[in-house]
């Protein structure tokens, strides 16, 4: 068995992800989404046998609200109901003033350090409690959980972690860890959508768009990780860099494209993080947008389209909600021009899961 689970996070990401024997299964969490998404996470668990409640990884992918409020609510009750064999997340003591300089030392008052030490989770284990970065030179960091899922660290580079640093409590401020951070618990309407007419969008002018890098630092800082079980392959790559992304698959194939089973696109689709020259090193049938298109109306559509002309024969897209802002690429006549197909959740579904065991 290896599933993902989308999750519905709003405007962000919370990743559900299982692997091993229907008797014997093992679970990682990567990020929490908005404050609301708490709630979805802890029906899951709450629907396991009380014995099955831990994840053997937990992963907070950087600072941004909207990939760490759901985690920071649940573990900041007193009694957390389950386990965590072990947390991964680059906090403010983390982050290096240069390279070589990577202290471990006290918390400065940010919560979700202390509630992983509150709650004496062990935390950067895999990597001696330092700074989970990827060294400039050699093999990337590898790590092998609990029931053999295989985990390959694509980002962050060292330098990002470095550049995060100055800005730090801006970035902090931004993502409202701050009094009264994580008590939103509903982020705009999320019923049945209807839409007008449409206007079908230029797909190859979209897709030859010139491309303008993300600058932002704490998506400089952002975990990304290739995750391998039982022969499948994919790449959760948070809201990192594609310059980092590319460097870090070329790595690990140099000169050929890397196979995937799926890939889940940076930063809920971003134009600013998806550039043609990383599609065109992935050799993958399954893309997958991960956002209710609220706050910042993802994802944008040069990033849909470059996935539809660069990413592969028939790429499959799939959303984790039908919103006005992918309603679009559902289109008949655009799907048979350009030779893809779509994937939405169905009536009440929340999220959405897909079965690796079962993807050809």
């Amino acid at each position: 068995m290896f599933k993902v689970k989308f999750l519905p996070a709003r405007f962000g990401d919370s990743i559900w992800i299982e692997y091993g024997d229907e008797q014997e299964s093992h679970r990682v969490l990567i990020d929490g989404g908005t404050a609301g998404t708490r709630k979805d996470i802890q029906r899951l668990l709450d629907a396991l046998p009380p014995e099955q409640r831990r994840f053997e990884l937990v992963v907070i992918t950087h600072i941004d609200r909207d990939h760490i409020e759901g985690v920071l609510g649940l573990l900041e009750q007193a009694d957390l109901g389950f386990e965590v064999g072990e947390a991964w997340f680059n906090s403010w003591f983390h982050l290096p003033d240069k390279p070589g300089a990577v202290p471990f030392g006290a918390v400065q008052g940010e919560r979700l350090s202390g509630a992983i030490l509150d709650h004496k989770i062990p935390w950067n284990r895999a990597f001696g409690e330092n700074a989970i970065c990827i060294p400039e030179t050699g093999d990337l960091p590898v790590v092998e959980l609990p029931g053999g899922l295989r985990l390959t660290l694509l980002s962050p580079a060292l330098e990002k972690l470095i550049e995060l640093k100055p800005i730090w409590e801006k970035e902090v401020h931004e993502a409202h860890l701050e009094p009264g951070f994580g008590t939103v618990e509903e982020e705009g309407a999320e019923g049945a959508v209807e839409f007008g007419l449409p206007i079908l969008p230029d797909v190859e002018s979209l897709a030859n768009s010139p491309f303008e890098a993300d600058a932002s630092e704490a998506n400089g800082s952002s975990l990304a990780l290739l995750a391998e079980y039982e022969g499948k392959r994919i790449a959760l790559t948070g809201d990192a860099h594609a310059d980092i992304l590319l460097e870090a698959l070329e790595r690990l194939s140099p000169g050929e494209r890397i196979r995937l089973d799926l890939y889940k696109l940076s930063h809920h689709g971003s134009k600013f993080t998806t550039d043609r020259g990383l599609l065109e090193k992935l050799d993958c049938p399954l893309y997958v947008f991960s956002t209710n298109g609220s706050i910042f109306h993802h994802p944008d559509q040069e990033t849909v389209a470059r996935v539809i002309v660069a990413g592969g024969n028939q790429p499959k897209l799939v959303f984790n909600y039908r919103t006005e802002h992918n309603d679009i690429w559902d289109n008949e006549e655009l799907k048979q021009q350009h030779g893809y197909v779509t994937r939405y959740p169905l009536g009440s579904e929340q999220g959405i899961e897909i079965d690796l065991s079962a993807v050809d």
